[in-house]
């Protein structure tokens, strides 16, 4: 450890830490979600798709922190959409809701060749690398690291009578279909960070520095930035109020979801920062018990007792 508990001002480095990215980082980010369109836009016709381009993710949620994370644009074809039926609108279909299923020649894996093109020619061959669910743009002094991410829209229904929250449905290169909802993630983050007085988003850049911090000092192994961001968010709103202190703060929220993840029971209505998907389960890549070891491993090296 490069600095014993005993000897840090945690309240100063918390207080430092609820800060934004520089304007600087801010231009940067700008700057790349820029270039990524014009290579797109470049790029001309995708087929018979509508598309809609967008950044989703920390940057425009604003809960980023330096370095920490690629910049995450989302290349959606609005021509497709998939559905789920969950709640009281199992066992519909689409066609009770009068919708028209897609009949196109381009599909999702069209698309992802499309935007890997797209990208080669905009920042060239050697910058640009294909993953499993995004295509990867390297950093350069000019521009952040970003994951451009192919996607087609999706729906889920959750009321015979019609409600539903809309979002997008990766298709990876290899494995089943990922469902995502940014706009509900930045709706909700929003609602949050009201009502707790902006409280939330500065802790939630809390958490994510001391877990950049506690990999560097190979304390811990890296944490998902998204998981610790829903972990916030599922702390009650009324804890993050009447603290006096940052480190209070950063206490209650660790308290709170450490021990509601010591058993699967317990976190088991834990919902993603989009308030929609469950946080665990055989969907996800992430378990509870890997969460629980970093809020654990966080109190020790914070030296709370």
């Amino acid at each position: 450890m490069s600095m014993s508990a005993a000897s840090r001002d945690w309240e100063s480095t918390f207080s430092t830490w609820t800060g934004a990215p520089s304007d600087s980082e801010q231009e940067r980010y700008e700057r790349t979600r820029n270039a990524i369109s014009q290579a797109l836009d470049a790029h001309g016709e995708f087929g018979d798709a509508q598309i809609s381009v967008y950044a989703k993710g920390s940057y425009p949620n604003r809960t980023n922190v330096v370095r920490d994370s690629d910049v995450d644009i989302a290349v959606e074809m609005t021509s497709i959409l998939t559905l789920d039926y969950e709640h009281d609108a199992t066992g519909m279909t689409l066609h009770d809701f009068g919708i028209t299923p897609y009949s196109g020649g381009y599909d999702y894996r069209d698309l992802k060749n499309d935007v890997e093109r797209a990208m080669v020619a905009g920042f060239g061959r050697s910058a640009v690398s294909r993953g499993n669910v995004a295509i990867h743009t390297r950093e350069s002094r000019e521009s952040l690291a970003a994951d451009v991410v192919p996607c087609t829209s999706h729906r889920v229904y959750v009321s015979r009578y019609g409600r539903h929250f809309d979002g997008i449905e990766l298709h990876p290169d290899r494995g089943a279909p990922i469902a995502n909802f940014p706009a509900q993630h930045l709706t909700e983050g929003t609602r949050k960070n009201t009502r707790t007085s902006k409280r939330y988003k500065r802790s939630v850049r809390i958490l994510k520095r001391l877990e950049n911090e506690m990999v560097a000092e190979n304390i811990i192994k890296v944490v998902p930035s998204f998981l610790i961001e829903s972990a916030a968010r599922n702390v009650d709103d009324y804890r993050f109020a009447g603290a006096t202190s940052w480190t209070e703060i950063v206490r209650r929220v660790i308290t709170d979801v450490y021990v509601a993840t010591e058993d699967d029971e317990s976190c088991s209505n834990f919902l993603e920062a989009n308030g929609i998907k469950l946080l665990f389960g055989s969907h996800q890549s992430w378990t509870r018990e890997e969460l629980n070891h970093f809020l654990l491993m966080a109190w020790r090296y914070v030296g709370f007792s």
